[in-house]
């Protein structure tokens, strides 16, 4: 799956998740420019990627997802 890929499946998510039906993902994204980005909201986050693309994230690795550059860089590693 392609990073194109990931991130068309990805933004419906987010949208949902952090309430803003018009986001668009960029690698930048953060908690630091997303008001929305809670810890709460994050972990929902990364829960329905787990049930969206079928694997569970190291804790490890959610330490680093600093970014949403970062959480599609793991994706990829993850379904590639």
């Amino acid at each position: 799956m392609t990073r194109e890929e990931i991130v068309l499946k990805l933004t419906p998510i987010a949208q949902e998740i952090f309430t803003n039906n018009s986001m668009k993902l960029t690698d930048d994204m953060s908690a630091e420019n997303v008001p929305s980005w809670t810890s709460l909201s994050f972990m929902q986050f990364l829960s329905e990627i787990e049930n969206q693309f079928g694997f569970k994230f190291k804790m490890i690795e959610i330490l680093r997802l600093q970014t949403m550059g970062a959480i599609i860089d793991v994706i990829q590693q993850h379904i590639n």
